[in-house]
Formats: C-alpha cells, sequence, structure tokens
C-alpha cells in the first residue's frame, strides 16, 4: 500500500515507495540500519526478454517526493543473490538565480511545456529535455514517441500510419542541433536535492542459511513446500540514513556592492592614505580648476574682442593730457627754458587790455561834461 505503480518502457513495472502524491508521507525518526527500509526483491529472472535487456538485477533510485524518476539516467543496479546495503547522506543545494546563474524556480519561465505534469510531479532538467525531445518529434514526425508523455491530440508512431517513423525517430536522435535546441532552453533548478549512497554488498543468503531461507521465501511466493526460488532471483535491499540531518551548499556573491567600495575604500586608504578630507580636498582641486579655466576663457574672450577694436581704428585715442594739451593758450605758460634770476625782474606778460566800457566807471553819468576825456 505504500508503492506507486508505473510503467516503464525498458524495465516495465516500476514501483515508488513513498512517493507522496496521493498518501501522507512516511518520515524517518532515527538514522541507522534498523530504521530504514527493507526489501526482498523477487526478481524473477526465468521471465526476461532477450533482446529487451540484457542486465540481471534490481534497477533503483533515490528521487525526492512528488518528482518523477528517470531510472535510465540518475538509477543504479542492484545484483541478484547479495544483500545491498545503501547508506544515504543528504545535500541541498541552493543557486542563486539572475544574474549570477541561469537557473529557474518552478519551470514557469522555461519555453518548453513540460509534458510531465500530468503526473503532478516538480520541475527538473530531464523532464524538461524528454518534453522538448518529444515537441520536436510530434512537430517534425507528426506522431509521438512511446518513451515518453503525450500532449492532447496527437497519438504514438505506428507502422501502419506513420510508416517511416523510426528513420525520422534515429535522424532526430542523431541531430546535434536539435539536441542543442533543447539543452538552450531548458534550465537547471535552482533548489535541488541530491543524494550520495555508500554502498556495500555481501552474498545473499548464505550457504549455512540458503535452504530454510529458500523454503520460507518459496511457501511465501506461491504457497507451496517445493523451492522454486534460486539465488540468481532474489535480492536484499536495506535503505537508511547513515546520519540524520542533511547539509545546504548555498552560493553566495562573491563580490556585491558594500564589498566593492569596503575594499576600494581600503585599497585607496593603504596605498595613497586617503580619507573623506582628502576626497573633500580632491573635489575642490576639480572645482578650483574648472573655476580657473572659466576665468581665462573670459580673460581670452576680453583680449580678442580689443584685438578687433584695434584692428578696425589703426590711431590709438589721445589721452586725457593730450586734450587738454591742445585747449591750452601756450601764451600764459612758462618757457622750459631754465630759472631766472632773483634780481631780473619777469618780463611782462603779453595779454589783451580789458575793453574801455562806461560800465566800469564809479561815479555817475550826469556829472560828467561833454567835454571830458571819455567823450
Amino acid at each position: 500500500r505504500n508503492f506507486t505503480q508505473i510503467y516503464h518502457p525498458d524495465h516495465g513495472n516500476c514501483y515508488i515507495f513513498n512517493w507522496g502524491m496521493d498518501e501522507e508521507a512516511l518520515n524517518s525518526s532515527n538514522p541507522g540500519a534498523e530504521f530504514g527500509l527493507k526489501l526482498i526483491l523477487d526478481i524473477s529472472q526465468q521471465d526476461y526478454i532477450p533482446y529487451l535487456s540484457s542486465a540481471a538485477g534490481a534497477r533503483l533510485m533515490l528521487h525526492q517526493q512528488k518528482s518523477f524518476p528517470f531510472l535510465k539516467d540518475q538509477g543504479i543496479y542492484a545484483m541478484a543473490g547479495t544483500e545491498t546495503s545503501i547508506g544515504v547522506l543528504v545535500d541541498e543545494l541552493e543557486r542563486m538565480g539572475y544574474p549570477y546563474s541561469d537557473c529557474t524556480m518552478n519551470g514557469s519561465d522555461v519555453p518548453v511545456k513540460n509534458l510531465y505534469s500530468q503526473y503532478n510531479t516538480s520541475y527538473s532538467i530531464q523532464a524538461c529535455l524528454r518534453s522538448c525531445f518529444q515537441n520536436h518529434m510530434i512537430e517534425i514526425c507528426g506522431c509521438g514517441h512511446y518513451m515518453f508523455p503525450l500532449p492532447e491530440g496527437v497519438n504514438y508512431c505506428n507502422n501502419e500510419d506513420n510508416p517511416g517513423w523510426a528513420y525520422c525517430y534515429s535522424s532526430l536522435r542523431s541531430s546535434i542541433r536539435h539536441r542543442q535546441i533543447c539543452i538552450d532552453s531548458c534550465k537547471e533548478t535552482c533548489n535541488d536535492t541530491q543524494y550520495k549512497m555508500t554502498i556495500s554488498m555481501a552474498d545473499w543468503p548464505s550457504e549455512a542459511s540458503e535452504d530454510w531461507i529458500f523454503h520460507i521465501l518459496s511457501y511465501e511466493r506461491d504457497m507451496s513446500t517445493n523451492v522454486t526460488l534460486d539465488r540468481n532471483g532474489i535480492i536484499k535491499l536495506n535503505i537508511y540514513f547513515q546520519e540524520y540531518n542533511y547539509r545546504t551548499i548555498s552560493e553566495s556573491a562573491a563580490t556585491t556592492i558594500v564589498w566593492l567600495l569596503s575594499s576600494l575604500g581600503g585599497q585607496f586608504g593603504f596605498w595613497m592614505g586617503g580619507s573623506v578630507l582628502c576626497l573633500i580636498e580632491f573635489g575642490e582641486i576639480i572645482i578650483d580648476s574648472l573655476w580657473i579655466t572659466i576665468i581665462n576663457v573670459i580673460g581670452w574672450c576680453k583680449g580678442l574682442k580689443q584685438k578687433r577694436a584695434q584692428a578696425r581704428y589703426p590711431d590709438a585715442p589721445p589721452t586725457v593730457s593730450e586734450l587738454v594739451e591742445a585747449h591750452t593758450n601756450l601764451g600764459f605758460q612758462h618757457e622750459d627754458g631754465g630759472a631766472l634770476p632773483r634780481d631780473e625782474a619777469l618780463p611782462p606778460e603779453p595779454g589783451t587790455p580789458p575793453p574801455n566800457y562806461d560800465s566800469l566807471r564809479v561815479g555817475p553819468l550826469d556829472v560828467l561834461g561833454p567835454d571830458s576825456d571819455a567823450e
């Protein structure tokens, strides 16, 4: 009742223990072989099909609950006539998403339709690769391969409806271009669980105990007292956890923005003695350089305008002294010929005598007679 049966194209009937789909998941309470899963398998080697499989034994694998098992890629063999003990260690991988790696959380951002979703299983890269191949098979060959699930409205290939499907499948299988398209389209999961197994084997049953073990197993097989089993048809398995814990391997960015700024500040301070004051000084130097450059450019522009004005008026404009000299009566200026002797009187300065106006007289006009000097 704890096993779920599915059909595998290569191995036939397969059974998944504790899949967790419909029934409640079972938990292991303690580590060690006594608290693990113990199985005795009847592989019925006499019923094997010769051309389907050439190996005798049991194919098994450990996988996460609610994930589809891909025995052909991830399974291991247990040899017939042996007791195989498998100790399990669990590692959980946590990858960083974009931009550090191209992984997906649940496959929603993958452009390939997951055909294994009909089993209500979670996304995996193996399911994505097989779904991608089946989609190419349907698109190119017109039918689906029997080893992979089918989408709705499509049939499996058969010789009557698709006589050339085998050649089409072989060509598509060996096509590197289509394989690379599927590899580029599918992504790894960001969160994954890996099981590390330690496998040990021994002959089982031993020569001393094989008689009563074969009698008991034969009776449980077909309720007969005759021995119908031999060493080549039975396998004993013990699967258990070595430790009752698991290891988490998580990715982290080697250098973040904070670490980058911290490293740059540390290197700058070590090699150049830099600090906040140095940064302020550098900023002040840059501002001063820009200001000096602007002042020099303005002065150069003014000098250029003056040169253009001098080129338009070649004669220099008169100075203030020259303008005063032009309006000065030279007769009132002393000559520059040396100092005169003290006893020698200065010659009279030439000038224009004032006019003889009657208005300058002091006396009244009626006192003067007609025969006066003024007349």
